[in-house]
């Protein structure tokens, strides 16, 4: 059987939420992620992705969460791709005038052909944070290793003068380094400025689709896993206004979701998604960056990913 697993972008807390859910899936079905055949990452799935791929395991990321200390960058170890975001304090605030306007321009022509992410993504202020300890700590976990193939590691950034999705890792995309493609596809605009590869800006993949699941078509995938943590199956319009406006969001992107699960679905794919739950969704709250969060999103996700498994099975 061939497979593929896609993790989706989600901040700090959609990462935690995604290794409860790995570790949930191990724990339950024996899954075991370096056995599948092609891995997809975006934002921050793509650190997750990356990491898979460079052999640190389910349970080394789920140990390195598993503690009640606050996240700081210095002094971690190479495993932990959650103390990065320590450094997100730090980040200046943005400059005032929009980052891209002729990508603004250019899709909201086309607007059938882009999403509402990518027009964003142009209108967004440029940024001025450093991923750099990202790239380090990607770095320390690759070692002297070319990049990973098994799995087949794939990391999707959005090229930001063309709005184009680019997936690093799969035959015929730009070459770039392991972290480097990590750091692109991490880039949200706004936050942090465009990663040049090979003479070419690129900003984070989730500007495209918070899961790009649907690049795995043609890839003769038996099954594809995919882990959402910024989908939602509940539909609560309870709470704060800022709750609700998190909510409206969830639904978009899981509108997109399930076209790219159908498309897979229609060439023979079989696609199970695991999403936060309305208890996920509590625990995390609206600040996916918040590390004081970490543990207990983890936590959770380990519960409530196993009932959605077990129903799943049913």
């Amino acid at each position: 059987m061939r497979r593929g697993l896609v993790l989706g972008a989600g901040g700090a807390l959609g990462a935690a939420w995604t290794v409860g859910a790995l570790k949930a899936l191990a724990d339950l079905e024996g899954y075991d992620p370096s056995a599948v055949d092609v891995v997809v990452g975006t934002s921050a799935g793509s650190v997750t992705a990356a990491l898979l791929g460079c052999g640190v395991t389910v349970d080394e990321l789920a140990d390195r969460l598993d503690v009640n200390e606050l996240p700081s960058v210095a002094g971690t170890g190479p495993v932990n791709p959650f103390d990065v975001h320590g450094a997100l304090a730090a980040i200046p605030r943005p400059a005032l005038l929009p980052g891209n306007l002729r990508l603004a321009a250019r899709t909201m022509t086309r607007a059938r052909h882009h999403t509402m992410m990518t027009i964003a993504a142009g209108l967004a202020p440029r940024g001025r944070g450093t991923l750099a300890p990202l790239a380090d700590m990607i770095a320390d976990a690759q070692g002297e290793a070319d990049w990973p193939a098994k799995p087949a590691t794939w990391i999707v950034a959005m090229d930001y003068d063309t709005g184009r999705r680019v997936v690093f890792g799969r035959d015929g995309a730009p070459v770039a380094p392991l972290p480097a493609a990590v750091v692109a596809s991490s880039a949200a605009p706004g936050f942090f400025p465009p990663t040049t590869i090979g003479g070419r800006r690129y900003v984070d993949g989730g500007a495209v689709s918070v899961t790009n699941a649907d690049v795995l078509i043609g890839q003769g995938l038996d099954e594809v896993f995919v882990l959402a943590p910024m989908a939602t199956y509940t539909h609560s319009r309870h709470g704060s206004v800022s709750v609700r406006a998190d909510r409206r969001l969830r639904d978009a992107f899981t509108r997109r979701l399930g076209v790219e699960t159908e498309r897979l679905e229609a060439v023979g794919t079989t696609v199970r998604v695991l999403a936060p739950t309305s208890a996920d969704l509590r625990v995390m709250g609206v600040n996916l960056m918040n590390p004081a969060r970490r543990r207990a999103v983890l936590h959770m996700s380990l519960h409530t990913s196993r009932e959605q498994l077990i129903s799943l099975l049913d």
